[in-house]
């Protein structure tokens, strides 16, 4: 049943979406980072091609499919948190100077990699664990399959996550006292 809210006709446009968001990021570090030198049109073949790569490949695509709702979320989340310092009366200097500590680049590149993590596990995790199980995909009693469940499964993932994130916050509190 068709709805105002259906927007499974989206799903077509993903190439397109993909192809643009790849080939404008790169193309932005390329220019920034000048890896290439300054050469604006060498830049953009060089994002042109990387972003071309990343459409015929279905797998890539995935992986950008599920990643960018994700950093959308820290994006709005981000920028809420600072919108309510800067609406209680914190200067934007203050506030500025508190993002950029380098606590708080590690913190956001750690979620970055979580997210990243993430999405290959959902594209990959079927892939790797036929590896791991070797042949006998339908023999799951091997020890190589077990493993593979184990290590992919949910709940071994989240608790690495929470050591993940318990290690970090111990390495800033600790480097407080320092």
């Amino acid at each position: 049943m068709a709805s105002m809210l259906d927007i499974g006709l989206l799903d077509y446009f993903v190439p397109v979406f993909v192809f643009l968001l790849i080939f404008v990021a790169l193309y932005a570090l390329l220019e920034k980072t000048g890896f290439f030198g300054k050469t604006k049109g060498l830049n953009a073949m060089i994002a042109f091609a990387i972003a071309f790569l990343f459409i015929l490949t279905p797998d890539l695509m995935g992986v950008v499919k599920i990643m960018t709702p994700w950093f959308t979320v820290l994006f709005v989340f981000v920028f809420m948190i600072i919108l309510m310092f800067m609406f209680v009366g914190i200067k934007e200097e203050s506030v500025m100077k508190a993002f950029s500590e380098r606590g708080m680049v590690w913190i956001v590149v750690i979620i970055s990699l979580i997210v990243f993590i993430y999405a290959l596990t959902q594209v990959y995790g079927s892939q790797i664990q036929t590896i791991y199980a070797g042949e006998e995909v339908a023999d799951d009693n091997s020890i190589t399959g077990q493993i593979g469940k184990i290590i992919f499964h949910p709940r071994i993932l989240g608790v690495l996550l929470l050591l993940m994130v318990a290690a970090q916050a111990i390495r800033m509190i600790a480097g407080k006292f320092e």
